[in-house]
């Protein structure tokens, strides 16, 4: 853990920029912006729109049309030998079993331990009045 702190304090140490590679600070230049004058628009009150009412409008429903659609004949294809080596049959081999064999292990026993709470230090920087 340690290790991992001080790397990343390398990494951002060789991180930061150099004095040399900072810019140099450019001066401050007051530019003077015309502002342009305010004119006032009244919003647009939406209450004030009147809703528009409704109107059912019935729609006549097309007449259903049936279509007989006739089924094509099925054709059988045999299919067609694609790989060059042909598939091994398969033969069953009859692999022996290893019998369970159960080992008893010894529990280890309980022990329970208080945990300790460890002291609040609060670290402050080393300030010079």
């Amino acid at each position: 853990m340690q290790f991992f702190v001080l790397l990343s304090v390398v990494a951002s140490a060789f991180a930061a920029p150099a004095p040399q590679d900072s810019p140099a600070a450019v001066p401050y230049i007051h530019m003077e912006v015309a502002a342009e004058p305010y004119v006032h628009e009244e919003p647009v009150e939406t209450a004030e729109i009147p809703a528009e009412a409704y109107v059912h409008e019935e729609i006549a429903a097309e007449p259903y049309v049936h279509a007989e659609i006739v089924a094509e004949p099925y054709a059988h294809i045999e299919p067609v030998e694609t790989a060059e080596i042909a598939a091994e049959p398969y033969m069953h081999e009859e692999i022996e079993a290893e019998p369970y064999v159960h080992e008893e292990i010894e529990a280890e026993p309980y022990t329970h331990v208080e945990p300790v709470a460890a002291p609040v230090v609060y670290a402050t920087a080393p300030v010079a009045y």
